[in-house]
């Protein structure tokens, strides 16, 4: 299934809050959607997810705000997922080359500062959930703020992290990073430290598949 076409499956877990109507730019009173998380059976570190003991170690660089990023999150990932990262074949990791705007930026830190709590899986699901374009006003700070409420985030740290923009530094390192290994564009995948050239899904799970003892 091509990984840029218009598909839509659900993603682990129930939609918990169902936005009818989004808000314009620069609302920030709309209510936030979020999505039941289901990863408690599956070792996580971190950013990480899965056995630390595993083969293969896939790593996706995205942008919270990419199209692309989400439809890869929705409809390919709770499959990857049960296939292969609840079986123990690989862990997975996620990545920040936020390079599309000053909110991919902001929501980067903000995940973060929920992975500083423990709980970046559950923050990095509501993200996505929350994404309806680029550069319109789904990530502003109010917004971001929100968000770790309907996680269920410490809040009062959670601010602080993000007002003060504790991991700024850490972003811009990872955008760095990603453009040392020749990262152009979101999403990319590197399967075992080889960067994968991904059309369809499938090429995905070849790559893996070919890692695998």
């Amino acid at each position: 299934m091509f990984l840029g076409g218009a598909v839509a499956v659900a993603v682990i877990g129930v939609l918990v809050l169902i936005v009818a109507n989004w808000p314009a730019s620069g609302d920030e009173s709309a209510p936030v959607a979020t999505v039941a998380s289901n990863y408690d059976a599956i070792p996580r570190e971190g950013r990480v997810l899965g056995n630390p003991n595993a083969p293969v170690l896939v790593v996706e660089w995205g942008d919270y705000q990419c199209p692309a990023c989400r439809r890869f999150k929705e409809a390919f990932f709770p499959q990857l997922v049960q296939d292969y990262i609840a079986t123990g074949k690989i862990r997975f990791e996620y990545r920040d080359f936020a390079f599309i705007g000053d909110e991919s930026k902001l929501a980067a830190e903000a995940a973060f500062c929920a992975q500083d709590q423990g709980k970046f899986w559950e923050y990095h699901d509501a993200l996505f959930a929350n994404q309806r374009g680029e550069n319109v006003g789904s990530f502003t700070v109010a917004r971001l703020k929100q968000i770790a409420q309907a996680v269920g985030l410490d809040v009062r740290q959670f601010d602080s992290c993000v007002n003060s923009r504790q991991h700024r530094g850490e972003v811009e390192a990872m955008y760095r990073e990603a453009q040392g290994l020749g990262v152009n564009s979101t999403p990319t995948f590197f399967v075992n430290g080889k960067k994968v050239q991904v059309r369809y899904y499938q090429d995905i799970l070849t790559a893996i598949e070919a890692e695998l003892p």
